[in-house]
Formats: structure tokens, C-alpha cells, sequence
């Protein structure tokens, strides 16, 4: 009897035992650079989540210091409110603090915020959806949608801000 539940012990000790390899899935399609084939992207690291969420959080909080603190020392910015694209100078607060001029306060409710990386390469994004109210100075406030990428670089700083924007479902 013994031998049976030593056995019955071991056998079941042997099949508990699980080995986990962790491997990549990859996902979709990157084709801006005009391939036909463009890599994938698979999930990235919750750190980058995490830095994106202060940055985010830093200009909800109209914190334009944490927003230089956190940002490569030029910031690549595609505003949803104008066209182009504008190197922002980010080694001061002054673009962030002019920005930020008309409202006295901001409230952001964040839907999602995905860190993914782009398939054989360095590259770090992370995209969000959140609403966003501005109360504006003289009393009103504008509520829109938006969509944003934001690329990190090696030294773990934001360098790219890509935004697109609607107005919310009323």
C-alpha cells in the first residue's frame, strides 16, 4: 500500500511539473514605409505603459516640468488640432506651459493604454484612447476623443507624440 501512494505521490509531482517557454506572438501589419509585407507587432513591456501613463498624467496634472523631465530633449509632435508635424523643443516648459495657456484644468478617463513593439526592431510605442475635457478659462469647456502613439527611445524618453481626435458620441 505504501508503494502505491509513494508511486501515485511521484506521478503526480512528475505531471504537475510544467516547463514555460515564453515566446513572442506576433500580430499585424506594419506598412507605412510602402512594403506589401511590413513586420509585426507584438506586445511590448508594462514599463513603457507605465512611463506613458506619468507623461500622460504629468499634462493632466499641468505638470510641464515632469513633462521635460520624462521627454527626449526634442519631441517629435503631430497635433490632432492642426496639421504637420513640429520638432517641439522639450529642454524647457515653454511650448507645454503656451499649450496650456486658455484652461484651467484638464480631465482625461483613459480607455486603454497598449505598449507593443514593431517586429525585429528597437522600436517602442505605446497607444491610448482616452476623452479629454478642457475647462477653458472664461467658464465653457470642449470635451473630444482622442487617439495617441507615443515612441520611446533608448534612454527611456518620450521623442514621438502622434495624436488624432474626434468629437465624443452626444
Amino acid at each position: 500500500m505504501k508503494k502505491i501512494i509513494l508511486l501515485s505521490v511521484l506521478t503526480f509531482s512528475l505531471l504537475s511539473c510544467e516547463t514555460f517557454v515564453e515566446v513572442d506572438k506576433i500580430g499585424g501589419e506594419w506598412l507605412r514605409e510602402g512594403s506589401r509585407l511590413g513586420k509585426g507587432y507584438m506586445i511590448g513591456d508594462q514599463k513603457d505603459s507605465d512611463l506613458v501613463k506619468k507623461f500622460l498624467d504629468a499634462y493632466e496634472n499641468m505638470d510641464a516640468q515632469l513633462m521635460v523631465d520624462l521627454s527626449a530633449d526634442t519631441v517629435k509632435f503631430h497635433p490632432a488640432d492642426i496639421g504637420g508635424v513640429f520638432d517641439v523643443d522639450m529642454t524647457n516648459t515653454d511650448f507645454i506651459v503656451e499649450r496650456q495657456s486658455n484652461w484651467d484644468s484638464i480631465s482625461r478617463d483613459y480607455i486603454f493604454i497598449l505598449p507593443i513593439n514593431l517586429e525585429d526592431s528597437d522600436g517602442r510605442i505605446v497607444t491610448t484612447a482616452f476623452s479629454e475635457t478642457r475647462y477653458i478659462k472664461d467658464g465653457s469647456t470642449e470635451t473630444n476623443i482622442f487617439y495617441e502613439r507615443l515612441s520611446i527611445n533608448e534612454q527611456d524618453q518620450i521623442d514621438r507624440v502622434v495624436q488624432y481626435s474626434r468629437p465624443p458620441n452626444e
